[in-house]
């Protein structure tokens, strides 16, 4: 074991560091002799074939980061965090600023240090906007051309059957462009998102969909969960664990998950995050057009369910009753009442019970005297809008074709 500095250890055969030393630590544990199997063996050739080439892709990474001006950061919640001190940025242009002057020339030993934080497969984010040679000061044009030039100009120690464990960004506070692919997302979090279309090491067995990391393929894995998982503090009951837990931390705890990529600003959901943008820093959020008709949307997903619902009718939500067909899972929660559904919402004054929360509040609307639906003809108000409609179709039907007929003649 060589001694780098007072608290932090480097491993001679892989170079892994580690910030403490003692007789429980990983490198000094001894290992019971147990007799493997031979599936055990391939097992562990397997799992020693993968932590080799972690290795690789993490001295890749130190050899590229220690000779290069390319920014290294973590990223939550809209802020750019510097990967050595963990100081805190809403703004990557300040957080490059930053880490040239307080961190000009990390050395080795410093870089693979933070690279042990890391989780085993987890990629470093790295602004490339500056990818300018740290040894001669040369700027580069850009990512790729960097390992050329520090190999061949510099021979420095890269080895080429490995990557290089970083995924490259070029990020400023209202543009974010994938580097790869030049596709354009209104904020960093849909950018790094997209990014597992172009590293997918870990595939989903269900939809094969590919995705940068196991963390993020076990949250995508939650999607196609389909038991019944009941919320704790309320009678909601969810098809999948995600949707109860998102549905928990919003609606229970109010959470604001939502910060504005544009100041410090939190919201609960995605649609206050976005009018928020557009109404207080006057930006003009992406729209996403309908192929087939003039609408346009704020969020994609809206566009989906437009287009599955009026294009395409598509009925996915069955009744197990009367096997009727409902666009959405709500219009379908709807229909269940009509099959003996709870009248659980009640009303406080008269004690009437409703089946759906909305109805008991337009049944409220007859205890407040709310008239709110005001006839243009004649003036009358009424509670609710069928009164409404009964009585323009009462007291001012349209006239017939026969009336009008008639009129025209006197006309002429």
């Amino acid at each position: 074991m060589k001694s780098i500095a007072c608290s932090i250890q480097l491993c001679r055969s892989c170079e892994y560091v580690f910030s403490f030393i003692g007789r429980d630590t990983p490198l000094n544990e001894k290992r019971k002799s147990t007799k493997a199997t031979e599936s055990e063996m391939r097992n562990n050739a397997n799992i020693s074939n993968d932590n080799d080439s972690i290795l690789a892709r993490r001295h890749n990474a130190a050899i590229l980061l220690e000779n290069s001006k390319i920014c290294p950061f973590r990223w939550m919640k809209n802020l750019y965090i510097c990967f050595y001190c963990d100081q805190q940025f809403s703004d990557p242009a300040i957080l490059r600023d930053h880490t040239m002057l307080n961190h000009p020339a990390p050395s080795l030993t410093q870089i693979k240090y933070e690279l042990g934080k890391l989780k085993k497969h987890e990629l470093i984010k790295v602004d490339i906007t500056d990818v300018g040679c740290r040894i001669c000061n040369e700027h580069v044009i850009d990512f790729s051309s960097l390992k050329y030039h520090l190999l061949e100009r510099h021979g420095i120690n890269i080895d080429p059957k490995s990557s290089d464990g970083l995924l490259p960004f070029k990020v400023t506070k209202n543009n974010f462009t994938c580097t790869i692919c030049e596709q354009k997302y209104d904020e960093y979090k849909s950018l790094n998102h997209h990014m597992n279309v172009h590293f997918q090491n870990f595939f989903c067995e269900h939809c094969g969909i590919g995705f940068i990391t196991p963390d993020r393929l076990r949250t995508h894995s939650l999607s196609h969960e389909t038991g019944s998982f009941p919320c704790g503090s309320c009678d909601k009951v969810f098809r999948s664990r995600n949707a109860k837990n998102e549905h928990y931390a919003t609606v229970h705890k109010k959470v604001k998950r939502h910060r504005c990529p544009h100041c410090s600003e939190m919201f609960r959901n995605y649609f206050q995050r976005n009018k928020h943008v557009s109404s207080v820093h006057g930006l003009k959020l992406k729209e996403f057009r309908c192929n087939f008709c003039p609408k346009v949307f704020t969020l994609s997903g809206k566009l989906g369910v437009h287009i599955r619902t009026v294009h395409l009718k598509l009925k996915r939500h069955a009744c197990d009753v009367c096997e009727w067909k409902f666009y959405s899972k709500s219009e379908l929660k709807e229909h269940m009442v009509r099959h003996g559904g709870e009248r659980k919402f009640q009303c406080n004054v008269c004690k009437k019970a409703y089946a759906r929360k909305y109805t008991l509040r337009e049944h409220m609307r007859i205890h407040e005297n709310d008239r709110r639906f005001v006839c243009t003809v004649c003036g009358r108000s009424f509670v609710q809008n069928c009164s409404l409609k009964h009585h323009v179709k009462v007291h001012h039907p349209p006239p017939s074709i026969k009336t009008i007929s008639a009129f025209q003649d006197v006309l002429t």
